[in-house]
């Protein structure tokens, strides 16, 4: 019924993305949401281990971006020490500026990963794009105002997508 909303994975921490891991399912770029995906949302720069991570994944011969809906100084302040690319209100679920980005890293779709912690916006952009979608559990139990009320649903949904990959294992 809501599978259109099913990530491929749910993972609880995007460190669970590792390289090995991306290249076995054939990723070649990962296409990451901020806030509450990668940092909390008032935290407005890549911490050290975060570094350490990006790092990890571009020696790999991983492209990283950043797909993110909040304003270009939110994006620009994230990405800029890293030089990651970006695209800022890139209106999710819609997929305009999904499409804007992976033109933007001249990727090709069937080997790009969208990371987000929200099912109504990244997960359904990723999957209505085309891409390989990844639910990563948020980072911080604080949204901002805008979010807070969309969580009660996801979690609905996160409970059916787990109750559905529970019988698909079961059933293999």
């Amino acid at each position: 019924m809501l599978k259109f909303l099913y990530p491929k994975k749910y993972l609880m921490s995007v460190y669970e993305l590792t390289p090995d891991m991306l290249k076995s399912l054939g990723i070649k770029t990962v296409i990451f949401d901020i806030d509450n995906t990668l940092v909390p949302y008032w935290i407005k720069e890549p911490d050290e281990k975060l570094r350490t991570y990006f790092t990890s994944l571009r020696r790999a011969g991983i492209v990283i971006s950043v797909l993110s809906n909040s304003r270009e100084e939110r994006s620009r302040l994230f990405c800029q020490g890293m030089d990651i690319p970006y695209v800022y209100r890139a209106g999710k679920p819609g997929i305009k500026g999904l499409n804007r980005l992976i033109e933007k890293l001249g990727a090709e779709r069937n080997s790009c990963l969208i990371a987000g912690d929200q099912i109504f916006t990244d997960v359904w952009c990723g999957n209505r794009g085309g891409i390989y979608s990844v639910l990563i559990k948020q980072v911080s139990p604080k949204d901002e105002w805008i979010t807070r009320p969309k969580r009660g649903i996801e979690r609905l949904v996160v409970k059916m997508y787990l109750r559905s990959e529970r019988k698909k294992n079961e059933n293999s």
